[in-house]
């Protein structure tokens, strides 16, 4: 994915959009913002921590990136949607990027396996540091990200239980599948309708597959895609995470499949679509149950 970055700024502005309303408790004032770095595998990552403006405990999320040598703003747009519904959320610099330690390594199907588990402990490293913060509730911590954050979060929850995701354009399928898928539709105007006989041409080498990592996965997740993505195959990555909410019963599981939406979630005409109002609601339950999954192990 890191070959072909799509543009995930208006897929964020998107969701802000959705679930930006404040939830009915949250008083209005600055945010209150730590800055903050924690260490993964030797490095020294930097971020920063948003707080709502009132007393804690507070369930708290951390903001996963998608693909490309992107820094804490590229995520600047889903600091709102949980802040404002009564969460704290973390948001960093990629590895090698901004003022965060390390190199940055885009990632395909030959280094996935390595690089995007990686990504997935730098995540696991910030859920770390969240679970320490006495301003935060170690109950309800989460992940959300756009694009490759759908391979990164499922290997971050492999590494610290987490409570809840929110998933948006995530691909289910490996890093060469959603190679050869993008290669084949990202850039031409190769029908939809064709995928399955593309997709039968992967052969080789197929690097990570989230499908693993998402069996060890204990927390609620909720994948919003768009069935005429041309960036990776959605309607079956969509498929693949119903399969696996039902084989596993994962009842808190959802997916919802926008049938006009491309990778940013916005239809032919260029309209942002209305996404339906059992997100919201389910966000809200995620933020403010507690003790419906264990608490993350100091790390």
């Amino acid at each position: 994915m890191d070959g072909h970055p799509p543009a995930l700024g208006s897929l964020l502005l998107l969701f802000s959009t959705m679930v930006g309303c404040p939830a009915a408790s949250e008083p209005s004032g600055p945010a209150p913002v730590e800055q903050v770095t924690f260490t993964s595998e030797g490095v020294t990552l930097a971020g920063e921590i948003h707080f709502p403006a009132r007393a804690g405990p507070f369930p708290a999320v951390v903001l996963v990136h998608g693909s490309g040598p992107v820094t804490r703003d590229g995520n600047r747009p889903l600091i709102g949607p949980f802040l404002t519904r009564g969460a704290a959320v973390l948001v960093y610099d990629k590895r090698g990027t901004g003022r965060s330690g390390g190199h940055f390594r885009g990632i395909g199907p030959r280094n996935s396996d390595s690089l995007v588990r990686l990504l997935g402990r730098d995540a696991a490293a910030a859920l770390g540091l969240l679970s320490r913060h006495p301003r935060i509730d170690p109950r309800r911590l989460g992940l959300a990200g756009g694009s490759q954050a759908g391979w990164i979060i499922p290997a971050a929850a492999a590494e610290f239980a987490i409570r809840f995701a929110v998933i948006l354009s995530g691909p289910l399928v490996s890093v060469g599948e959603e190679a050869l898928f993008s290669d084949a539709f990202e850039r031409s105007n190769l029908p939809l309708t064709k995928v399955d006989s593309v997709m039968a041409g992967v052969v080789g080498l197929r690097g990570y597959d989230p499908v693993p990592d998402l069996h060890r996965t204990t927390g609620a997740v909720y994948w919003i895609l768009g069935a005429r993505d041309r960036s990776i195959p959605a309607v079956r990555s969509a498929a693949i995470a119903e399969s696996l909410a039902t084989v596993l019963g994962r009842t808190s599981w959802r997916v919802d499949l926008l049938p006009t939406g491309d990778h940013n979630l916005i239809d032919p005409t260029g309209r942002s679509l209305a996404f339906q109002p059992a997100v919201v609601r389910w966000l809200d339950e995620q933020l403010t149950a507690t003790g419906l999954a264990p608490t993350p192990p100091d790390r």
